[in-house]
């Protein structure tokens, strides 16, 4: 089975990267493409400049595209477009028309050849969303939808979290997991085999139902779209959009559109072409995890020659943690309470967090 491309949606939550990375106003990030939502939700909230780079021309075309749809459809338009919210195929049809004029020539190519883009929207195309709502509905099945719903009326994660315990966390959900995510099943048809050369034998089911419960609970749940997607392949009301298609937000993105590049090449070739000291801000997501342990130090090595002093890192991982060269660990300086302190506020808590600032 073939797919356009790897994820609908960035799993990385820009408000931790935001945290993170401490961001001002004229800062320079370089950040992974992914499926877009870094680098737009950050766009939609600072006037920072961001360059996002990705070997994957696919998942450039599909940031690209969102981006498009931001700037010129409402956004509530723009939401049923890109797959967040509900819509027919026909209403995403006469919205794609409306941003060809927009568009590269080569994007139209790609995208007139997948018509298939407009039966559920952009994010239900991917390899990871796709496998997902395989499954979904068993868990929704077994966790009773009435009751699941009710998670999704809270305003105190307090409360929320008592609920959860009290009347979702349960054991049958352990067995869907131990299937869902099975190395034999999962490799290839949820995730690309390369995202997985550093699993090993590791039971990769428990890892995630390990941190389930955080996911349900961690945030609030009514605006966790990362959340609402995984269960119900759609969003439950506006305010869980993505940040760059609320109406602040998105009146943010239009102002500061300017601001973002897209590039396609590794993080490391983007690196090894800017002059030393041109950015001071790095979103890495979990490129340990699809790198070899000894280009993941060439990386890192580079990145801490290049960037001036008080520099900072976000990096995630699941499978592998980022291996910083000796001759770097005097530079590059993580802070591990720091990213455990971010980790228990992500809205997609499956990733190990490490902050880095570069001193000098």
């Amino acid at each position: 089975m073939t797919f356009l491309y790897n994820f609908g949606m960035s799993q990385d939550d820009a408000e931790t990267e935001k945290k993170a990375l401490d961001l001002h106003s004229g800062d320079k990030l370089l950040c992974i493409v992914s499926a877009g939502e870094v680098p737009l939700n950050l766009l939609a909230s600072q006037d920072i400049h961001i360059d996002a780079a990705d070997i994957s021309l696919p998942q450039i075309y599909l940031a690209r595209l969102k981006l498009n749809a931001a700037l010129h459809l409402e956004p509530d338009e723009a939401a049923g477009f890109i797959g967040y919210s509900g819509g027919t195929a026909q209403e995403r049809i006469r919205f794609y028309k409306k941003l060809k004029p927009y568009m590269e020539k080569e994007e139209q190519q790609f995208w007139d050849q997948y018509p298939i883009i407009f039966k559920k929207g952009l994010i239900h195309e991917a390899r990871f969303e796709k496998y997902l709502s395989c499954f979904n509905w068993i868990a929704i099945h077994i966790l009773n939808r009435k009751k699941l719903m009710r998670l999704f009326e809270f305003d105190d994660i307090g409360l929320q979290t008592k609920y959860f315990d009290e009347h979702l966390n349960s054991g049958r959900l352990r067995k869907i997991f131990q299937i869902v995510f099975h190395p034999r099943i999962y490799k290839n048809r949820g995730m690309d085999s390369q995202g997985l050369i550093h699993s090993g034998e590791r039971n990769i089911a428990e890892f995630f139902f390990s941190r389930f419960r955080n996911f349900c609970t961690s945030t609030p749940a009514r605006k966790n779209y990362l959340l609402q997607i995984t269960f119900f392949n759609h969003i439950l009301s506006e305010e869980a959009l993505p940040e760059y298609l609320t109406e602040v937000g998105n009146q943010r993105l239009k102002k500061h559109a300017t601001n973002l590049e897209f590039f396609h090449k590794s993080i490391t070739s983007r690196l090894k072409n800017t002059t030393r000291g041109f950015y001071n801000k790095y979103a890495l997501s979990n490129v340990s995890d699809w790198i070899s342990r000894e280009a993941c130090m060439e990386l890192l090595q580079i990145l801490g020659d290049r960037s001036g002093n008080h520099a900072k890192v976000l990096i995630r991982y699941i499978h592998t943690s980022p291996h910083v060269p000796d001759q770097s660990k005097h530079i590059l300086i993580p802070d591990y309470s720091f990213g455990e302190k971010l980790e228990s506020q992500d809205r997609y808590p499956f990733y190990s967090l490490i902050p880095l600032t570069i001193s000098k």
